[in-house]
């Protein structure tokens, strides 16, 4: 899945991207399991390009979710 968010100053908060994940993908007690910002950079408030991994419930798959956030 690849989410793309312009226009803007601050990633989302990560409970507000999981519940995003909960509810496009109709698992709602599915959870992020991994969140990693794909410059190796320690701001995750910050713009930039991050890779998660969202667990479905009940599931042992893993779904990549790449997200752009894309300041001013």
């Amino acid at each position: 899945m690849n989410i793309t968010i312009t226009h803007c100053r601050y990633a989302p908060r990560w409970d507000t991207l999981e519940r995003l994940l909960q509810e496009t993908t109709n698992q709602p007690n599915g959870t992020l399991i991994r969140i990693a910002r794909k410059d190796g950079g320690a701001n995750y408030s910050s713009p930039g390009q991050y890779e998660a991994r969202f667990r479905p419930e009940n599931q042992l798959t893993v779904l990549l979710v790449n997200l752009d956030v894309l300041g001013y």
